[in-house]
């Protein structure tokens, strides 16, 4: 939606309209003085007494006489705007910036990668604002971790509920396949092969959820997973398109973003973030496919995916939050 005005309805009868009109004007002027004005009027019902420019003029007169007013057509302080719609007229004069984009739904069904985090609540935002109707699915590093991670994003999620988030999301356990990754993988790689796990779980939901894409909030070179040749090689994986709405924004411009839509505050509550567990030292900036391929040859990749998708929750907002009791498991060194 790219604006909204807040009208009053009124009979359409002409007195009425026409004072609807001054009225609507005065209630302008007390909320922020103006000195110009113009009247635009639209009839969708032609057996209105009169025209479209005779209600302009007349309504002009009367907030011109009534509220000592001047006149300007071309670039006015306010515009009161009259719309007749059968039987009722609609008079408003101020018009309320929406977000705009397009009608939730309207652009297909995505699977984003959602974290407890700043940046994927925002780029899921951006995805619900292109229209796409969006199936949130968060991977947590139970039973290595406590459900922090969970709490914050069932509670950023219900926040996107205000943008039109459907409230539909999957809570899938990693912690295991990321200690199997540890122990059998070269350390510097470790980061980049537990973001093939989350690009293959996302498709493994989007074959469920009939979704047609996939979303993460990766930007270019923010951190060292994320640099051009990493994004590559992690996204090589896919068969479905990886859309990245923040791959061009840096920090600052996504924090903005995640204060303006009222995610900012929840995603800085402390949580643990599967994407630091068993982290190395120092990670992989240019890997390529062939590097990784190399790297999962010792893994049972497809079986991962079974095990997790097995103990995956389909979760709807408003059902049982995730459990406050922390699961615990042992983690190698």
């Amino acid at each position: 939606m790219a604006n909204v005005a807040p009208a009053r309805a009124v009979t359409a009868t002409p007195d009425v309209v026409l004072k609807a009109a001054l009225e609507v004007a005065r209630d302008a002027d007390d909320e922020a003085a103006f000195e110009t004005f113009a009247v635009r009027a639209r009839r969708a019902r032609t057996d209105f007494p009169l025209d479209s420019g005779e209600i302009n003029v007349q309504a002009g007169d009367a907030i011109r006489l009534g509220l000592n007013k001047v006149v300007d057509l071309s670039h006015p302080d306010v515009t009161v705007r009259i719309e007749i719609v059968r039987d009722v007229a609609y008079v408003s004069a101020r018009k309320c910036e929406g977000a705009g984009g397009l009608p939730v739904g309207t652009a297909g069904r995505v699977v984003a990668l959602t974290s407890g985090g700043i940046d994927s609540p925002v780029a899921v935002w951006r995805m619900l604002k292109r229209g796409a109707d969006v199936i949130a699915v968060h991977c947590h590093g139970q039973p290595f971790t406590d459900p922090s991670s969970e709490r914050n994003v069932a509670r950023i999620l219900e926040r996107l509920s205000d943008w039109g988030f459907s409230g539909t999301w999957w809570s899938v356990p990693i912690g295991e396949e990321q200690r199997a990754i540890t122990l059998h993988a070269p350390s510097r790689l470790r980061v980049l092969l537990y973001r093939r796990l989350m690009v293959r779980v996302a498709e493994a939901v989007a074959e469920r959820e009939n979704a047609h894409g996939l979303v993460t909030g990766e930007s270019l070179s923010q951190v060292a997973s994320q640099t051009l040749e990493n994004l590559g090689a992690v996204g090589s994986v896919a068969t479905l398109p990886v859309l990245r709405p923040l791959v061009g924004r840096d920090k600052i411009e996504i924090i903005a973003e995640a204060r303006h839509i009222g995610t900012y505050d929840l995603s800085v509550l402390p949580h643990q973030d599967c994407c630091t567990l068993f982290e190395p030292r120092e990670a992989a900036t240019r890997s390529t496919p062939a590097m990784l391929d190399a790297a999962e040859a010792d893994l049972d990749v497809e079986g991962a995916i079974s095990r997790v998708m097995a103990a995956a929750r389909r979760i709807v907002i408003g059902e049982a939050a995730p459990s406050d009791h922390p699961q615990t498991g042992t983690v190698p060194s």
